[in-house]
């Protein structure tokens, strides 16, 4: 006589598992590439973001203050900032510091920078310097393109100082116009 339950099979057999995880290697395989695509362009558009963000702002300070002020972007220490004088050191974390990239507010110099230290694997092409005419904030042009793995995106001032983020290769936009 035979055991009912002894000849009813439970759970998975070893070669059901490993089935299972080969499917689940292989899905592996092809999604991982696309996560750090994605990470790539978020970092990048961050990135590019901010230093738009950096630059529209001094162009409204200047205005503001009524004084013209410099915008500097060194690719080296991949930072960023702006300051009445020009070629200020972005890098420099002493707002009392004579080169450093700071405007008083209130009596205090306050630094006005971003560094890349938050975005790992993008990358400042060149160095950039403009002056934001304190009139009507006109500008010299200048460009700051930045990259990360196969993406770019570059921040465009012009002459009459409009201020623009666009994509310098037209089929990877990332949803801004192109160059």
């Amino acid at each position: 006589m035979q055991n009912k339950q002894a000849s009813c099979q439970q759970g998975f057999t070893l070669i059901e598992a490993m089935i299972v995880v080969a499917i689940i290697a292989v899905l592996l395989a092809v999604v991982v590439p696309s996560f750090n695509d994605f990470f790539d362009k978020n970092r990048l558009k961050r990135a590019t973001e901010e230093v738009y963000g950096l630059i529209v702002k001094a162009k409204a300070e200047t205005v503001v203050r009524d004084t013209d002020l410099f915008v500097s972007i060194d690719s080296g220490t991949w930072c960023a900032g702006y300051a009445a004088a020009a070629n200020c050191n972005c890098a420099q974390t002493n707002p009392a510091a004579a080169d450093a990239c700071s405007v008083p507010v209130a009596g205090t110099d306050v630094l006005q920078t971003i560094d890349g230290t938050s975005f790992t694997g993008v990358a400042i092409a060149a160095d950039f310097d403009t002056r934001f005419n304190s009139i009507r904030g006109a500008a010299n042009n200048g460009r700051v393109s930045l990259s990360a793995g196969v993406w770019a995106l570059d921040v465009v001032v012009s002459l009459r100082g409009r201020v623009r983020i666009c994509a310098p290769d037209a089929t990877r936009t990332m949803g801004y116009s192109g160059c």
